[in-house]
């Protein structure tokens, strides 16, 4: 996994992981920052292509999921937090390495959702 910005002349990324792996819920990883003061974040590139990284708050419940593309780049997060005054559970999408600002909200039924709702512990 790599870290913000660093690139390597064998097309990877490389920084000091500032991420470890504190679990796996359906082969994808769970990480957690190493420094326990740092902020509740994913890695913005991945050294592995086609991967996905999972963030759970300190209680348990579903933060974030960062899906990579082949290019090691993200193609989408789902989110669960506040937009628009209210709490739900979202995605977005990234475009030329940019996420959109305006997530779609994601409900059972939804291709992704469906994919992904085993991951949601705690969504309401």
């Amino acid at each position: 996994m790599g870290s913000r910005g660093s690139f390597l002349e064998s097309g990877g990324f490389s920084t000091p992981a500032r991420w470890h792996t504190i679990d796996y819920v359906d082969g994808i990883k769970v990480l957690a920052p190493k420094d326990p003061k740092a902020s509740m974040n994913l890695p913005e590139r991945s050294n592995t292509p086609g991967t996905s990284y999972l963030l759970y708050r300190k209680n348990g419940d579903f933060d974030q999921l960062r899906v990579f593309g082949e290019n090691r780049m993200p193609q989408f997060d789902i989110d669960y937090g506040v937009h628009d005054g209210k709490k739900s559970l979202h995605v977005h999408y990234f475009t030329d390495g940019k996420r959109d600002k305006h997530p779609d909200i994601l409900h059972p039924g939804n291709t992704l959702y469906e994919k992904y709702k085993t991951l949601f512990k705690g969504v309401k």
